[in-house]
């Protein structure tokens, strides 16, 4: 038993280090830039853009979005209904922007509700755009973010590309610096081609090979965008592209411990439904490592009683904690040490948690809207709560 330990750590210290290591190489900012030479041609490109609520900054990311260094490129943003708190909002941006409007979609019956507003976005496109972008209205994106999208599709590298984004916390919370370090782990995955998955904050992808894998009607069945369309995109052996020269900001303030649990359990949920063989090995990896960080610890608080650990396990917690110092410095905005590690620590609980959480859920739950979900992310049946 105590060699399996011992091999568990050695496993779980070598991951972690060459996820630092690799990932963090890439997000650098000297490997920042586009590859394959400068563009001289942009496509017609439509960003479909679904939103629900007014969260504070709303306008700010929204006209961040509007405001895109791209010559040629209509934003359709997507609600439920005109009673959406966001619709006064992106009303009043419409007027300084001819190139946006919005589209009201109603209530999904068959779908989850992103998607629903997401397909009628899609009905309502002018044109024939050759680039479809989507991406979230929480986040706040830098000037050049469409062309970095869109650079490695009209350089022929991939048909899709997917970006991604920094969290910055305005306080110094646990939960908040925690769901911060779960995103860059996160982050750190997206340069392995095998790990790299469509992001529905930040997607792009060539309209005909769109249309040709027939997302629109994979999405009018399924409970999530971007988890759904990954797993179809494995199945038929095409990879995604990193727009690794660019990423969305996503400031937050006063997160919960139960809002960070409730929002890592749905992700855990949509690779159950719909990329199960990663959401087990994802799930085996943390608790793991929570397992192997508990044990270590007891056995080192143990030893004023007597008890003397081998020097495996102040080991393995010393060079845990010496890697999670060394991912500090891969945030943009990292806080003192103290907070990082507290946060570091709580973020492997809370996965380990938040997975198991999701072993006999049938269900997913997101603004009052409750989708039981089967095989590959379908919808099964929709209730709203009232």
């Amino acid at each position: 038993m105590e060699l399996f330990l011992l091999l568990a750590m050695a496993a779980v210290i070598l991951t972690t280090a060459v996820l630092l290591m690799l990932g963090g190489r890439h997000l650098s900012p000297r490997h920042h830039g586009s590859e394959g030479g400068e563009t001289r041609s942009w496509p017609a490109v439509a960003l479909l853009v679904p939103v629900a609520g007014a969260p504070a900054g709303l306008a700010v990311n929204l006209r961040s979005l509007l405001t895109q260094d791209y010559p040629d490129y209509q934003v359709i943003f997507c609600t439920r209904e005109l009673e959406d708190p966001a619709t006064p909002v992106i009303s009043a941006l419409i007027p300084e922007y001819p190139h946006s409007r919005l589209v009201v979609s109603g209530p999904a019956v068959s779908c989850g509700q992103k998607n629903h507003n997401l397909l009628a976005g899609l009905r309502a496109v002018r044109g024939a755009p050759e680039i479809l972008a989507f991406c979230d209205s929480t986040h706040l994106a830098p000037v050049n973010w469409l062309q970095e999208m869109v650079s490695p599709i009209i350089q022929g590298q991939v048909e899709v590309v997917s970006g991604y984004h920094h969290v910055l916390p305005q306080d110094q919370g646990l939960a908040t610096w925690g769901r911060a370090i779960t995103v860059l782990f996160l982050y750190l995955t997206k340069p392995f081609a095998r790990l790299n998955q469509p992001w529905g904050g930040a997607t792009a992808i060539r309209r005909q090979v769109f249309e040709d894998l027939q997302v629109a009607h994979l999405w009018s069945q399924n409970v999530v965008d971007d988890v759904s369309l990954a797993a179809h995109l494995r199945e038929k052996g095409l990879r995604v592209g990193l727009a690794a020269s660019v990423s969305m900001d996503t400031p937050i303030r006063q997160e919960t411990l139960a809002g960070w649990s409730d929002w890592l359990t749905r992700q855990w949920l949509y690779l159950k439904f719909c990329l199960p063989g990663t959401w087990l090995a994802g799930g085996v990896l943390f608790c793991l490592l929570a397992g192997l960080v508990l044990l270590a610890g007891i056995r080192c608080l143990a030893a004023p009683l007597g008890f003397t650990p081998s020097l495996a396990w102040p080991g393995f917690l010393a060079a845990l904690t010496a890697m999670a110092a060394a991912f500090r410095s891969i945030h943009p905005q990292p806080p003192g040490l103290g907070v990082w590690l507290r946060a570091f620590y709580a973020a492997i609980f809370m996965a380990a948690w938040s997975h198991l959480r999701t072993w006999p859920s049938r269900e997913i739950r997101w603004r009052g809207i409750t989708y039981r979900v089967g095989r590959k992310g379908r919808v099964l049946g929709i209730k709203i709560k009232t």
